[in-house]
């Protein structure tokens, strides 16, 4: 019986680590921090099963195309399409927290705004999401909210960030989670909106 976790790194944005391991995922962590990287990584979402082997090899033959470099676990991929099709498996599911862990297996100290980057605020209208458009929320699709403003959107009659909103609904699910870009875990028109994020800046970019 073995893990096929999905891992992703403040250090690394835009990346998502897919492997396996046969001890705790937790142990796996703290392995992978080491003098050459800045940050931990952290726990994405993870499943355990007898196929564990079989599970990553399809995982990684799937997104071939997304893979940075050859014999090499990480993938250019939004984690949620990662987290999508690792479900498929049936497999149970293994919750745990998302704190970054070091090779001492010490929660790493993080200051306020840890995560952020030197990327602007999310916005609805930096991605051309209309006020009224319906969102997704990606582990469970039947959870729907609506845009409300250009930094909020509505769900059972109560406005939130959209951070805030992914951190009810993940505790909903069984998670205790500390830290969390909301972006990632809704949906329009069947792409994130980390996905229109990593669109609009790249579009960007080769315009430059």
């Amino acid at each position: 019986m073995g893990k096929v976790y999905i891992l992703i790194n403040d250090a690394m944005p835009g990346l998502i680590k897919i492997g396996i391991t046969e001890g705790s995922v937790e142990d796996r962590i703290k392995g992978l921090d080491n003098t050459s990287l800045p940050l931990p990584f952290r726990f994405h979402y993870a499943i355990e099963s007898d196929r564990f082997k079989q599970i990553e090899a399809h995982m990684h033959d799937a997104f071939a195309d997304f893979r940075v470099r050859q014999n090499r676990e990480f993938f250019r991929l939004d984690p949620e399409r990662a987290v999508a099709a690792l479900s498929i498996s049936g497999a149970p599911e293994i919750k745990l927290g998302n704190s970054m862990i070091d090779s001492e297996g010490k929660v790493f100290a993080e200051t306020p705004g840890e995560q952020k980057t030197s990327r602007k605020r999310f916005s609805f209208s930096a991605v051309n999401v209309p006020i009224g458009a319906e969102l997704k929320f990606t582990r469970d699709k039947t959870k729907l909210c609506k845009v409300v403003s250009d930094t909020e959107v509505e769900y059972q009659s109560h406005r939130y960030s959209l951070s805030g909103l992914a951190a009810e609904l993940i505790s909903e699910l069984g998670y205790e989670w500390k830290a969390i870009q909301g972006p990632k875990f809704f949906e329009y028109n069947d792409k994130t909106l980390s996905e229109l994020r990593e669109a609009l800046i790249e579009t960007e970019t080769e315009e430059e």
